[in-house]
């Protein structure tokens, strides 16, 4: 799994993309801290009229710059907000590397299950082979109706069929995993670990307490502090700045040129930005609400996925060291009996399905605890890219 996890990390396609998110960023960041660019403005007054001011005898030709200029810091508070707006992107940056990383871990996982599935629907087949020889011999000495030997070849066709599509579903885990790290199709053949090695994970209150230290939660700590900063940018709008000029004016009629000098203010009479700062203080009282709600909602799924891994130890650990030897032996026994007539057919057949259900339900449960505890290390965020393996 570490080897999965580190190419996952260098060459996840969704982890490349996710950084040109990032740069666009910048680029708003860059030009939050721009001044705004100067006007230049012309106007031609009394042309075109009649008497002294017909045609273009009286005209009034004035040119003139203008420049804004912001008041109250207006250029650093949007430039604090960009920068807010980055961490917040930075942060769910993190969030996609968990998830990203966590998928790698399910794929891995259902590989490692594929394989043990393949293997025993190998063993199925096997056991029908096995079943099927025995049973020829019996036909043949004329111990055992020809009805049974058709049951066992029907068994074996069906035994081989689920080893098939076993393997299919093998294959396509396998695809699935490699498209993990971008891979078209995989480079390996099997993946070395073993199912049924449990790892141990922390007792339930550390895990809580990991719980707020995670991306998912501080994301709402800066989506504070950006909102924090949108209702400070939001009060210095309200009055943007003033704007001066100077100009030349040419008066035709009388060929004198002058300066021209001008000021002038927005004056906040109707539109005050109220509406601008009452949405920003809703969206940062909304942060803390979203905060406190999703907190409510990880507590609640990490106390039942940590209840499930314990119950599927326990599972896992009866099957193996009680079910399956007693499954083992019984069939041993059983196919001992059948051979010398004292079992008939179904008394065989019943022990082979008892084996192969008790290694079925063994896979589905160790399965179930590592995808379990993988959404523990999900939701905690712990383990994943650092010391979780699988043996």
């Amino acid at each position: 799994m570490r080897d999965a996890l580190e190419r996952t990390l260098k060459s996840n396609p969704d982890l490349s993309a996710y950084q040109y998110v990032l740069k666009a960023q910048d680029g708003r960041i860059t030009q939050s801290g721009l001044k705004p660019n100067p006007t230049l403005s012309a106007s031609l007054e009394n042309v075109l009229g009649t008497g002294e001011v017909r045609s273009f005898k009286s005209a009034e030709l004035s040119l003139s710059l203008s420049q804004l200029i912001e008041l109250g810091g207006l250029r650093d508070r949007r430039v604090a907000v960009s920068r807010g707006e980055r961490e917040v992107l930075e942060i769910e940056g993190h969030v996609r590397r968990l998830d990203v990383v966590a998928e790698t871990a399910r794929r891995f996982v259902a590989v490692v299950s594929q394989q043990e599935q393949h293997a025993l629907t190998h063993q199925a087949v096997e056991l029908a082979e096995r079943t099927s020889a025995a049973v020829d011999r019996r036909v043949k000495a004329a111990k055992s109706p020809l009805a049974e030997q058709e049951r066992a070849v029907v068994a074996l066709e069906r035994a081989r069929n689920d080893d098939a599509h076993a393997e299919h579903e093998l294959k396509t885990a396998r695809y699935e995993l490699a498209a993990s790290w971008g891979a078209t199709e995989p480079d390996f053949e099997t993946i070395s670990a073993d199912l049924y090695a449990l790892p141990t994970i922390g007792e339930y209150p550390s895990l809580l307490a990991d719980l707020e230290n995670t991306p998912d939660f501080t994301r709402y700590l800066s989506e504070a502090r950006l909102r924090d900063s949108e209702i400070t940018l939001a009060i210095a709008n309200r009055r943007p700045g003033i704007e001066v000029g100077v100009g030349l004016r040419r008066l035709q009629a009388s060929g004198d040129t002058a300066l021209m000098f001008s000021v002038g203010m927005p004056l906040a009479v109707y539109n005050r930005n109220q509406g601008v700062i009452a949405e920003a203080e809703a969206r940062r009282s909304g942060a803390e609400a979203n905060r406190s709600a999703a907190l409510v909602r990880a507590r609640t799924g990490l106390f039942g996925y940590y209840q499930e891994l314990l119950d599927r130890r326990r599972e896992v650990e009866a099957l193996s060291a009680r079910a399956l030897p007693s499954a083992e032996s019984a069939l041993k026994n059983t196919e001992y009996a059948y051979e010398r007539g004292r079992y008939g057919y179904l008394e065989f057949v019943d022990a082979q399905r008892e084996l192969l259900a008790v290694k079925r339900d063994l896979i589905a449960s160790a399965t179930q605890y590592h995808l379990t505890l993988i959404e523990i290390e999900r939701l905690t965020g712990t383990g994943l890219s650092t010391s979780r393996t699988l043996p």
